[in-house]
């Protein structure tokens, strides 16, 4: 798979230090100025040292400004060539934006997201991934903050697909059903900066009980990317209004959708028959409710 240098910014973007993601936002910003700057130009236009730019440039592996350049012009030719649509670029969002400003630029940032899984996520991976998940006993789901949204939504989505899950969106009982996993289970721990003390104590439970973790997280630097056994990182952008947490939680939940049917695609039958008989279960309860769909 191509690199992708603006993919790669964004990918990076939480591993930056403040004045780096000054350079990293312009470039964002402004491509199209940007590819024709010299690196003393560059410094100028982010009020910042040509060593700071450098520094930039190191992070996403660059060794010298000239082959950096020369990546963000062919990056940007091909999308160009793509015809992407207007508005794809990165935009941020400003205080004083119009309704319909804010409308394109949430689409802008939330697509972009999505699309960077392509260049975020090897497809080894996502095959490491579905395998811990079919050759689990047991599957624990858990997640931090607003990411227990996500968690919940993947555990009814297996729970429907018969198979054996756990959600617990209470932290205390988390952590018993945690220390309670075996080496013949998994446990999948959804938190977008990595840092919770409860998803990393309950990754340490479980370990200890040789369980299997898959953590699900954006940040590549922190404590729970390096305690899982295997992570899948979830890209995201940074905006004062949009936060890069929001960003998150969409694409957690499609890299979770890739997994559950990569998974259910592969029982086939057996997934199928368990998905019509919870369909059947629901549509019963709705029918002696009177919400009855009409035929």
């Amino acid at each position: 798979m191509a690199k992708d240098l603006f993919t790669e910014i964004r990918v990076k973007y939480n591993t930056l230090s403040k004045n780096q993601k000054i350079v990293a936002n312009y470039i964002l910003e402004n491509r199209d100025k940007c590819v024709r700057m010299t690196l003393n130009e560059l410094g100028r236009e982010c009020n910042l040292s040509e060593t700071t730019i450098i520094r930039f440039i190191n992070k996403l592996d660059y060794k010298s400004y000239q082959s950096f350049r020369l990546d963000m012009a062919q990056d940007l030719s091909r999308h160009d060539a793509a015809d992407s649509p207007k508005g794809s670029e990165y935009q941020e969002i400003k205080s004083g934006d119009s309704a319909e400003e804010v409308k394109q630029k949430v689409i802008s940032i939330a697509s972009s997201a999505i699309t960077d899984i392509n260049n975020l996520i090897p497809v080894e991976t996502v095959t490491e991934a579905a395998k811990l998940i079919e050759s689990a006993r047991k599957i624990m789901f858990f997640g931090a903050g607003g990411s227990g949204v996500v968690a919940m939504d993947v555990y009814h989505k297996f729970l429907r697909s018969g198979k054996n899950v756990i959600h617990e969106g209470n932290s205390h009982i988390a952590l018993i059903h945690a220390s309670q996993l075996t080496k013949d289970d998994l446990l999948i721990l959804i938190s977008h900066e990595g840092e919770s003390k409860e998803v990393l104590e309950c990754c340490r439970l479980a370990q200890e009980g040789k369980a299997k973790v898959l953590g699900i997280t954006s940040y590549m630097n922190s404590d729970l990317a390096k305690m899982a056994d295997l992570c899948i990182f979830s890209s995201t952008n940074d905006s004062a209004y949009y936060t890069e947490a929001m960003v998150s939680r969409l694409v957690q939940l499609v890299i979770m959708d890739m997994l559950f049917i990569i998974v259910n695609a592969r029982e086939d039958d057996k997934a199928l028959m368990a998905i019509e008989a919870a369909n059947r279960a629901t549509r019963e309860m709705k029918v002696h409710n009177g919400y009855e769909e009409e035929a």
